[in-house]
């Protein structure tokens, strides 16, 4: 416990009708050698399982609290949940369909308090099917640790592919004064090359987190009518403007970022090229705006 009495981690568990992989990844988390740590389940209104089983985990360990969501508020909306009751100075998110290795919560905070300026801090990662079999490790994890805001930002940008970091230990006073997981898909990137402004991310060597890695867990193989109820389930149409989103979102986290002046300029500078070569996109959502029917057909997943 820390000097307030607070547990050191809050481990945030986003969840939806995760019944088939929820008790490997629930007993990967209570069974970590770091100990001190609350886990905050935030259920989304799930219509399988998940309730029962987080009630029989809440029952059996007193550091679970079980948060049931009236109705499906959305993906991102439900991963933000989990942050405000965080009373931990480190956060986790967990996913309700991964798993961890025993050490990797312990390793990551060592070297965070360690090394003050690491904002965020996580481990290789393998993926996995359904059944848990090996797809291979992932070889596109970064490790930025450059000083320069700019140059980790950029870095972010240009390298990001599956973010997996989002399942790193991350300080909770940074992740608070950032914009939190955008409300549309893909807005989990913006927060990544935020947290790059505010400090280090650092991979640490070894497996740490498992993936699962298929058609129901993994965005880019849903369709666009899928993701789009996905992330607001009373949407009639499939989200707009992402890309405009995206580069908007990402100006104004330079603009708030506590960074010199001169990094702000040239963060500025690396934004708005990053816009010009996807420019192409951008026109496109503008002219589609134009071409918009004013009846859109409802949504089918």
């Amino acid at each position: 416990m820390t000097a307030g009495g607070n547990p050191l981690v809050s481990i945030g568990m986003p969840i939806y009708n995760s019944d088939k992989h929820l008790r490997q990844s629930l007993d990967s988390l209570l069974g970590q050698t770091l100990q001190d740590f609350e886990l905050i389940i935030s259920d989304n209104a799930s219509t399988d399982g998940t309730a029962d089983i987080c009630a029989e985990y809440a029952r059996r360990d007193k550091r679970i609290r079980y948060i049931r969501q009236e109705r499906n508020i959305g993906a991102p909306r439900n991963w933000n949940a989990v942050i405000p009751p965080a009373r931990g100075e480190y956060f986790k998110w967990a996913s309700g369909n991964d798993y961890c290795t025993p050490d990797s919560l312990a390793r990551c905070v060592e070297a965070m308090q360690r090394e003050r300026d690491i904002v965020l801090c996580y481990g290789h990662t393998e993926l996995v099917d359904n059944d848990g079999k090996s797809l291979g490790e992932y070889t596109g994890d970064l490790d930025i640790r450059d000083p320069r805001p700019s140059d980790r930002f950029k870095k972010l940008l240009n390298g990001v592919g599956l973010n997996n970091a989002q399942q790193g230990v991350i300080r909770t006073s940074v992740l608070r004064r950032t914009g939190l997981d955008r409300l549309y898909p893909g807005g989990d990137i913006p927060l990544m090359s935020e947290l790059a402004l505010y400090g280090r991310l650092v991979l640490l060597p070894g497996v740490m987190l498992y993936r699962r890695f298929s058609p129901e867990t993994v965005m880019a193989m849903r369709s666009n009518a899928e993701v789009t109820l996905i992330y607001n389930p009373q949407a009639r149409k499939p989200a707009g403007f992402l890309r405009v989103r995206f580069h908007r979102d990402n100006l104004f986290s330079i603009v708030r970022a506590p960074i010199p002046y001169s990094e702000k300029v040239r963060a500025l500078a690396i934004a708005f090229k990053y816009a010009a070569w996807d420019r192409e996109k951008l026109w496109s959502e503008v002219r589609s705006l134009w071409a918009a029917t004013p009846s859109p057909t409802p949504l089918k997943p």
